[in-house]
């Protein structure tokens, strides 16, 4: 046995840049039902701004046009009546899409909070802390 030899039974390398399975299920997750859940609050906001009189643009509000040529189309037309008849779309679409974003940034803040509390050590077991040295000012 050599001097520099040990009699632990060698730990498989942690690769960098892996993710948890958990936290991959987690992410597909949210990444469905946040936006069908940010849709369904921009209906909600949107008709109860309409109805308190928020200034909500008016070309936003209302039922959306389609263009006349594309009516033609044989296959469009049942997607398209089924367009024409949601109200307040682009209203919906917009704010929908304004609460996502929020919705995401207030996620990815509590995840970088529950890493920092939770995740891996700053240092490693062969790591040094830097040296704390306090630097005055050279003046001339």
């Amino acid at each position: 046995m050599g001097k520099y030899t040990s009699y632990k039974k060698a730990e498989a390398p942690i690769k960098r840049g892996q993710i948890h399975p958990v936290m991959r299920g987690i992410g597909c997750i949210l990444l469905a039902v946040i936006p069908l859940l940010s849709y369904g609050s921009a209906v909600l906001l949107v008709n109860y701004g309409v109805s308190k009189g928020w200034p909500i643009p008016p070309g936003w509000l209302g039922y959306p046009s389609v263009q006349p040529m594309l009516w033609n189309l044989q296959g469009l037309a049942p997607i398209l009546q089924a367009y024409q008849r949601q109200t307040n779309l682009t209203a919906n679409i917009i704010f929908g899409i304004a609460i996502a974003v929020v919705a995401f940034g207030f996620l990815s803040i509590l995840y970088g909070f529950m890493y920092k509390f939770m995740g891996p050590a700053q240092y490693g077991p062969t790591d040094v802390p830097p040296i704390r040295v306090k630097v005055k000012r050279y003046k001339r």
